[in-house]
């Protein structure tokens, strides 16, 4: 195996990127969901402890004592002289981050090392000489194919790992834990019509794009895949562009969405609904839009498959280039509501869940879209909590038994450490 050395330009903290588009979390997320690091959890939430201290923080000195308490729950008074778990881990650490970029990753433009005496992640452009001679057989060959197989590998692992899943949940029921009926009745309503139902993933990458060309990219140019006609047309520096095409070339949705699938598969699975995953650019128009039933994850910027339905509803997704910044707009006002929805990045957001019916045929839509991607994870979390979805038939009013009508519900989410603490409904419809 050839030996990785990350080399090329520095890519410092303070770069102009969202906290959800940045490419170096987005690389972050790929690496902790990777097979080196598929069996071990403390090294993963080393991973992203390390890193997003590193983006946040900059040259802000992390001490061993920090991980040690933050990371591996160590009490503050511990006395790292004698308690040497950080410095262990850590060496692991570095050794799987080789790993990745010799393996899974070889085909990566932008690498991340973690130097030796430093607890700072460093990311890197990897040079072309370098990346052609850890993978000299490779780089002949199409790396679409690789990409594809990678793809099926992580799909394969993801599988077996809701199985595992799978069996725990009924495990649960047996034992009379765990019971739902308000999210079983819902899920029932929406998926239990014989139709199969789809969840199509948010395309984190295409959102890479769409800013560095600083417009939406239309649902039709998205089926036709014509990322580099607009990047050729709206990026003039040939190096941006390459890099900003390699990234979106990629299929790749976000840890939260991946987390709403985890729950949504209990789910599905345990309410005996047939049901497949796929990517917002495997997904059709009649997957979409016919008979089967499906859940849109993101905002339309993120999955312009959303587009389909904006029209229909009444909280919609805007989004301004400069400065950057996506928020709702209340179509129709109502007493003591507000006209427009406006998050703000690391504190809360909000995020847009509706049931409807499908554009075509009788099947049904499920939309989860929010101004950031912990908001559009709480979405998926309201839809599986007994008490959000009890909530939500009180609000609307519903006796016992009475199915869920179409809807709209806009939630405000506040966020303490880029993840959702509180979730609460401030607005609703019917549909």
């Amino acid at each position: 195996m050839a030996s990785f050395t990350p080399t090329g330009p520095v890519l410092t903290v303070g770069d102009p990127f969202s906290p959800e588009t940045d490419p170096r979390r987005l690389l972050l997320h790929r690496i902790a969901a990777s097979v080196p690091f598929q069996k071990s959890n403390r090294l993963r939430e080393l991973l992203l402890f390390v890193g997003e201290h590193s983006l946040s923080n900059g040259d802000a000195h992390l001490r061993e004592h920090d991980i040690g308490v933050g990371v591996f729950g160590r009490p503050v008074d511990y006395d790292t002289s004698q308690d040497t778990l950080v410095r262990v881990q850590v060496s692991q650490l570095r050794k799987k981050l080789q790993q990745y970029f010799e393996e899974e990753g070889r085909e990566e433009t932008l690498v991340v090392d973690l130097p030796k005496g430093s607890y700072a992640l460093v990311f890197r452009e990897r040079e072309a000489a370098v990346a052609a001679e850890a993978v000299p057989v490779l780089a002949a060959r199409p790396t679409r194919r690789w990409w594809a197989v990678g793809a099926v590998v992580g799909l394969v692992l993801l599988t077996g790992w809701l199985a595992v899943q799978n069996v725990a949940l009924r495990r649960r029921a047996e034992f009379g834990m765990g019971a739902r009926p308000s999210v079983d009745a819902l899920w029932n309503q929406l998926f239990g019509n014989g139709e199969h139902s789809y969840m199509i993933m948010a395309d984190g990458n295409l959102v890479i794009l769409e800013d560095a060309i600083q417009q939406d990219i239309s649902l039709s140019d998205y089926q036709n895949k014509e990322f580099r006609r607009l990047a050729e047309r709206k990026i003039d520096d040939p190096a941006i562009r390459a890099l900003v095409l390699n990234v979106a070339g990629r299929n790749h949705t976000s840890m939260a969405d991946a987390s709403v699938l985890r729950r949504f598969t209990l789910l599905f699975a345990g309410n005996g609904l047939p049901f497949d995953a796929i990517s917002a650019r495997e997904a059709t128009i009649n997957q979409v839009t016919g008979h089967s039933n499906s859940i849109l994850m993101g905002s339309r910027r993120a999955n312009p498959w959303v587009t389909l339905y904006e029209d229909r509803l009444n909280f919609q997704t805007v989004f301004e280039e400069s400065p950057r910044v996506a928020y709702f707009v209340n179509r129709a006002p109502q007493a003591g509501e507000v006209r427009e929805y406006r998050g703000r990045w690391t504190h809360g957001g909000f995020c847009r869940v509706a049931f409807l019916s499908t554009a075509k045929g009788n099947g049904n839509v499920l939309l989860i879209s929010g101004t950031d991607v912990p908001s559009t994870e709480a979405g998926g979390e309201f839809l599986a909590s007994e008490e959000s979805v009890g909530q939500l038939r009180r609000a609307f009013g519903l006796a016992s038994g009475e199915p869920m009508p179409h809807f709209e519900v806009l939630l405000q989410t506040r966020l303490v450490n880029n993840t959702v603490a509180q979730f609460d409904v401030v607005a609703k419809r019917r549909n």
